[in-house]
C-alpha cells in the first residue's frame, strides 16, 4: 500500500508541526478576532479600512520574515552535524540582519502612507487604514527580532517553546483588542485602529518573552556564550541573505498578489471588500496549518539533507502531502456546508454575508491547492532550494493569474469571484512545478551518491 511504512513519519512531522500550527493558529486568530470586532462596528467602512492596510503591509511584512526564514534550514543542517559554533554564528548574523531588515520595512511602510489616496478606495476608509499602518510600522522591529529567534528554535527543532511564547502573545493581543476598539476598562476607545495598536504591543511583549528563554534556559544560554566567540561576518550575513531573499521574495510576491486581489476587490465597492475581508479569513487559517507542516517539512528534510538520508528525507515530503491532504479536503468540505453561517458570525449585515458565503466556495479549492504547494515548497527550503521557487512565484502570479483576474474579473464580469479563480490558477500551476523541482533535486542528489 502507499501508506506502508509511514507511521513513525507521520508522528515525528506532527510533533514538529503541531506547535508550529498552534502558533500560527493563534497568531491568525488575531487578524480573524480584528474582523469580528471591527465587523460588529455596524457598518462596512471599518473593516473595508483594515481590509486595506492589511492588504498593503502583509507583502512588505512578509518580505522582511521570509528573509528570516533563511536561518531555519542552515541551523537544521549544522545542527544535525552537532555543530553548535556554527549554529550560534547564524543565529547572531540573523539578529544584526533583522535590526537592519527592520529599518527598510519602516522606510516601505512609510512611503505606502501618502500613496493610500491614489489607489482608487472609498476616501471613508483611508483615516482608518493609515491609523492602523502606522502601528504596523512601529511594530517592525519587534516582529524582526521574534521572526529570528522563531526560525532559530525551528532550526534545532525545537517548536514547542515558540508556540507557548505565541500563544502569550496572541492572548494577550485579543484581550487588548478588545480593550482598545471598543474602549473598555480604563483604556481609550480607538476604533478600528486599536487593532493595530494591540498588534504593536504583543509584538513587544513576545519578543520580552523570547529573550528571557535565551537568557534562563540551560541551553540555549550556552549559545549565547558562544556569541562572544564568533563574529559578524560578510559571509555568513551573504549566506543568509542568499537563502533567505529568495525566501522572502516568494513571499513577497504571493502576497502581493493577494493584496492586489483586496485592492482590485475595493474598486467594486466597500461591502464587496469587506465581504472578502472575511471571506478571505478561513483559507488564510487554513494556510497556518499548511505553514505548521511546512515548517515540519523544512525541518526533517534539512536535517535529513546534513546527514545524507535522501529516501528518508523524500519520505518526511510524503508524509507532510498525506497530512495536510486530508486536513484541507476536511475543512473545504466544512466551509462549503456552512459558508454561509461562518460568514454570519463576522457581520450582520446580509449584503455582505451573501458576497461572502459565495466567495467562500472558492476558498475550498484554493486551500486543497495551497496545501499541496505549501508542503512541496517546505522541502524546497529544507533542500537550500530557493532561487528557482522565487522565478517561478514571480512568472506564475505576473503571467497566469493577471491575466486570468482580468479575464474572468472584468471581461466575464465575475467581479470580486474572478480574483480569486485567477490565484487558484496560479496555485496550480505552481504546484506542478515545485513538484518537478523536488524531483529533479532529489533524483541528482541521489545520482550523486550512488556515484560516490
Amino acid at each position: 500500500m502507499i501508506f506502508t511504512g509511514y507511521g513513525s513519519y507521520y508522528r515525528v512531522n506532527l510533533r514538529l508541526a503541531v506547535p508550529v500550527i498552534i502558533s500560527q493558529v493563534g497568531q491568525y486568530s488575531v487578524q480573524i478576532v480584528d474582523t469580528v470586532m471591527v465587523g460588529h462596528l455596524g457598518e462596512a467602512v471599518p473593516l473595508a479600512g483594515i481590509s486595506f492596510a492589511y492588504a498593503l503591509s502583509w507583502p512588505i511584512l512578509f518580505l522582511g520574515t521570509g528573509v528570516a526564514m533563511g536561518l531555519t534550514p542552515l541551523v537544521g543542517k549544522s545542527y544535525a552535524r552537532g555543530d553548535r559554533m556554527r549554529s550560534a554564528s547564524l543565529f547572531k548574523n540573523s539578529l544584526l540582519t533583522s535590526i537592519a531588515m527592520s529599518g527598510i520595512l519602516m522606510l516601505l511602510l512609510g512611503a505606502m502612507l501618502p500613496l493610500m489616496g491614489y489607489m482608487g478606495q472609498d476616501p471613508a476608509i483611508l483615516p482608518i487604514a493609515r491609523g492602523y499602518m502606522g502601528y504596523q510600522l512601529a511594530s517592525a522591529l519587534p516582529m524582526m527580532l521574534f521572526a529570528s529567534c522563531k526560525q532559530f528554535l525551528e532550526g534545532v527543532g525545537n517548536t514547542s517553546r515558540t508556540m507557548t511564547i505565541a500563544i502569550i502573545g496572541n492572548m494577550l493581543n485579543i484581550a487588548l483588542n478588545g480593550a482598545l476598539i471598543y474602549g473598555w476598562w480604563i483604556f481609550p476607545e480607538m476604533g478600528a485602529v486599536g487593532a493595530g495598536a494591540s498588534t504593536f504591543i504583543a509584538r513587544v511583549v513576545m519578543v520580552i518573552l523570547f529573550a528571557r528563554l535565551m537568557f534562563v534556559d540551560t541551553d540555549y544560554r550556552d549559545y549565547l556564550r558562544l556569541f562572544r566567540k564568533v563574529r559578524i561576518t560578510r559571509f555568513r550575513i551573504r549566506r543568509l541573505l542568499n537563502v533567505g531573499f529568495p525566501i522572502a521574495m516568494q513571499l513577497f510576491v504571493e502576497m502581493a498578489a493577494l493584496s492586489l486581489m483586496a485592492i482590485v476587490i475595493g474598486v467594486f465597492g466597500a461591502v464587496p471588500q469587506a465581504a472578502h475581508q472575511i471571506a478571505v479569513n478561513l483559507p488564510s487559517l487554513s494556510f497556518m496549518v499548511v505553514t505548521g507542516l511546512s515548517a515540519a517539512t523544512t525541518i526533517r528534510v534539512s536535517q535529513d539533507y546534513g546527514l545524507r538520508l535522501y529516501p528518508s528525507m523524500r519520505k518526511a515530503m510524503n508524509a507532510s502531502l498525506h497530512l495536510i491532504t486530508a486536513f484541507t479536503v476536511c475543512a473545504s468540505l466544512l466551509v462549503f456546508l456552512f459558508g454561509r453561517q461562518i460568514a454570519g458570525l463576522f457581520t450582520d449585515e446580509p449584503e455582505v454575508i451573501d458576497i461572502a458565503a459565495y466567495l467562500l466556495r472558492f476558498g475550498c479549492l484554493f486551500m486543497v491547492i495551497d496545501g499541496f504547494q505549501g508542503v512541496i515548497l517546505g522541502a524546497l527550503r529544507g533542500l537550500t532550494e530557493v532561487k528557482r521557487p522565487m522565478y517561478y512565484a514571480l512568472f506564475t502570479y505576473i503571467f497566469i493569474s493577471g491575466p486570468v483576474g482580468y479575464v474572468c474579473g472584468f471581461v466575464w464580469g465575475m467581479g470580486a469571484a474572478g480574483t480569486w479563480v485567477a490565484f487558484i490558477a496560479g496555485l496550480g500551476v505552481l504546484s506542478v512545478l515545485y513538484g518537478r523541482l523536488f524531483r529533479k533535486r532529489y533524483r541528482q542528489l541521489v545520482g550523486a551518491t550512488a556515484s560516490a
